[in-house]
C-alpha cells in the first residue's frame, strides 16, 4: 500500500522518525542526520535565474538588482538558498513578492512582473512559458532531494529496491542508478 504525504522536510524526517511513513522523499535535512537514518540521492536542482525570455542575455546579477523580485518563500530550503545566493553576492534586491510555488513564480516571471532565483525544477509544467533560465556566476549549494529511511525500518528491502530502481538527475541531467 502506497500513501502519499506532502510536507516540509522536517514535517517529514519526524513522521519518518516515528513509524508513520516508511520513508520520505525531500530534502537533504539541513542538520546532520542521526545514524539510525539513510539517505539516497535522486534530484540535484542547482539555483538558476528565472527571467523573461526577451532579458535571456542580460547579466544575473544586473538583473537581481534593477528588476522586482518575486522571491521563492525563505521559509522552504531553496528559498533560504537563494537568500543565502543574494546576501555572498553583495545583491539587495527590490522584492515585490514572496511565494512558495515554483510554478506560480515561473508563470510571474513569463508575464513580465519580475525576475526569481529559484531551484532549477525542469519539469514540464513550465513548457511553453517565455522564460529564460540564466545560470548564475558565483558558485551556490544545488537543492537536494533524495529518500529518508530508518536503516531498522521492517521495509528495508522495499525501500532499498525503490532506491535501487530511481534515477539521479543532477543539473537536469539523468546519470544513472545509484
Amino acid at each position: 500500500k502506497v500513501f502519499l504525504q506532502s510536507g516540509t522536510t522536517a514535517t517529514l524526517h519526524k513522521a519518518v522518525q516515528q513509524g508513520e511513513l516508511d520513508a520520505a522523499v525531500c530534502l537533504h535535512p539541513p542538520y546532520v542526520l542521526a545514524k539510525t537514518f539513510d539517505w539516497s540521492l535522486l534530484r540535484e536542482e542547482p539555483l538558476v535565474l528565472l527571467a523573461p525570455s526577451r532579458l535571456a542575455r542580460r547579466d544575473p546579477h544586473e538583473l537581481l538588482r534593477t528588476s522586482p523580485l518575486i522571491r521563492y518563500d525563505r521559509a522552504l530550503g531553496g528559498g533560504k538558498q537563494a537568500d543565502r545566493y543574494l546576501r555572498a553576492a553583495g545583491i539587495v534586491p527590490q522584492e515585490r513578492f514572496e511565494l512558495s510555488s515554483l510554478l506560480a513564480i515561473a508563470m510571474m516571471v513569463d508575464r513580465g512582473l519580475g525576475v526569481s532565483l529559484v531551484p532549477d525544477i525542469a519539469s514540464p509544467l513550465l513548457d511553453g512559458q517565455r522564460i529564460a533560465k540564466i545560470p548564475l556566476p558565483l558558485p551556490s549549494e544545488p537543492r537536494r532531494f533524495g529518500v529518508l529511511w530508518l536503516r531498522a525500518s521492517p521495509r528495508q528491502r522495499l525501500i532499498q529496491g525503490f532506491v535501487d530502481n530511481a534515477e539521479i538527475v543532477v543539473a537536469g541531467k539523468r546519470i544513472g542508478k545509484p
